[in-house]
């Protein structure tokens, strides 16, 4: 149900004009977000533009970066006076000014929009609109009245702001702002409004901008909190590191691999419930849809080789690796190529999209799913668009193999060759556990060869992504991701 909303409420507007700061001190205030996606950009300028609303004291407007060469980079950016004594995320905005603050970060601002959301509301400009989840009314309400002083930014975040609203709700501003639906609002409500799935946080209610020229794009939302002894990553790596290190076993050691397949499963079997809604309907997996697939993997591979190539030299520990896999770059090709007698099996439905072990909290001996945003860095298009579940599989499974490592890693000097072998077996024992389950319950079975060799399609795209990451921001990772690919490959035999 959506509702034109919002308030401009009773407190007073801001005494700074949001359209006059300087673009310098603008550019060098996102420089220091860790939400700021253009720090590696030549940037142009940068100006804001107000929405022309005022919320809990603060002033609406989005901070519009201008990309040399690109398009221009929007982001949400409530501001409202500082106290004194300056502000962590504090914006000089000159003498007349002051210092100003980031608002998301304001528990009396997270409070006022957890209001809005909560309240009835009533036209505003035309400039938000609230959308709100008919089923969690009484819920939203009892977030509503949990008060400033049990608001906190929660760590952790990159591209957005989440902020605990007490015990019962967490607040996510969106920062880099896209044009069009977002998709973790769309999956979250069609998940847990329209199918049994319950492995997912319920979504409370939303807000959206809506622009003069008809464009839209959500710019925060409001989740059920759910009580958790962390996400999967900290949760799994440290039983890892406690089995390794030859401690005691954990009391209560989560089942990653049963209980995240059994999960994985009930949220790809829900995104394939048809309902008669488009953007949602199970869809085949075609000859064309197929070849898109394989060129985009294929594509990955080819710009991760190329940058394999530079890396020799500045790693020669692992020489032999690369220039094994620098040599196969024809026969690696040629697998691709074979892909094509795959077309006319299997589905295409709306996933996960940036699937892996932090995007999981661990709730008791239960799983909860997380962040269907997709890849933040991804156009929306494309992170909704129907693929192969597969991915997401190849997503968690790659993860697995990063928590091995990072367990090992943790250990130091102490992880010798039996550890190694331990947190390999470990792995090994818990990929195939997932597996299991995974299939059980998504009802898409792996006995199929077409859907075995899919998933080493996308586990060796996910292991190149990965390698052009480690490459360019951590190089001492980069044996992760470089003898994932060459273990698959000697599986597929596509190298010796």
């Amino acid at each position: 149900m959506t509702h034109p909303s919002t308030r401009s409420d009773d407190a007073p507007r801001p005494g700074f004009d949001p359209a006059s700061l300087a673009p310098a001190a603008l550019i060098e205030f996102a420089g220091r977000q860790r939400w700021f996606a253009g720090r590696s950009e030549r940037i142009a300028g940068a100006r804001i533009e107000p929405v022309g609303l005022s919320i809990g004291g603060a002033e609406l407007g989005e901070l519009v970066v201008q990309v040399e060469g690109g398009e221009p980079q929007r982001y949400f950016l409530p501001l409202k006076a500082a106290a004194e004594g300056g502000a962590a995320h504090g914006l000089d905005a000159g003498p007349a000014a002051g210092l100003l603050a980031d608002a998301a970060r304001d528990p009396a601002f997270c409070a006022a929009v957890v209001a809005v959301l909560a309240d009835s509301g009533g036209e505003a400009d035309g400039a938000l609109v609230a959308r709100r989840s008919r089923a969690a009314a009484d819920r939203l309400r009892a977030v509503a009245e949990v008060p400033a002083a049990e608001i906190k930014v929660l760590s952790g975040e990159q591209s957005n702001t989440s902020v605990g609203i007490g015990r019962l709700g967490i607040l996510k501003f969106y920062r880099r702002l896209r044009d069009g639906e977002q998709p973790e609002l769309e999956v979250t409500e069609f998940l847990t409004e329209r199918t049994g799935f319950t492995g997912a946080p319920a979504l409370y209610g939303s807000l959206e901008l809506r622009r003069p020229d008809g464009s839209r794009a959500a710019v925060a939302a409001l989740f059920e909190r759910v009580a958790n002894r962390g996400d999967a990553w900290a949760v799994v790596t440290d039983d890892l590191v406690a089995e390794l290190s030859g401690g005691a076993a954990p009391a209560e050691r989560f089942d990653a691999g049963g209980t995240l397949g059994r999960r994985t499963g009930e949220m790809h079997a829900g995104l394939a419930t048809r309902t008669g809604d488009a953007a949602f309907d199970p869809e085949p997996l075609d000859a064309a849809s197929l070849e898109r697939i394989v060129d985009e993997a294929r594509h990955e591979a080819g710009e991760a080789l190329d940058v394999l190539a530079r890396e020799a030299e500045r790693s020669p520990e692992l020489r032999a690796e690369i220039d094994r896999l620098l040599a196969a770059r024809e026969a690696i090709d040629a697998w691709f190529a074979g892909f094509e007698s795959l077309a006319g099996g299997g589905w295409r439905t709306r996933i996960h999209g940036d699937y892996h072990l932090g995007q999981v909290l661990v709730s008791g001996e239960d799983a909860v799913i997380l962040d269907f945003e997709g890849e933040p860095g991804r156009p929306l298009a494309e992170r909704r668009a129907k693929t192969s579940p597969l991915r997401d599989v190849a997503g968690m499974l790659r993860s697995f193999d990063y928590a091995a490592f990072a367990a090992r890693d943790r250990l130091g000097a102490d992880a010798g060759e039996v550890a190694r072998a331990a947190s390999d077996a470990w792995r090994d024992s818990t990929a195939a556990a997932f597996l299991d389950a995974w299939e059980a319950a998504s009802g898409v079975s792996l006995v199929d060869e077409a859907n075995l060799r899919l998933l080493d399609l996308f586990l060796l795209q996910k292991a190149f992504y990965e390698l052009r990451y480690e490459a360019a921001m951590r190089p001492a990772w980069l044996s992760i991701p470089l003898r994932g690919i060459v273990s698959l490959l000697e599986k597929r035999q596509v190298i010796r």
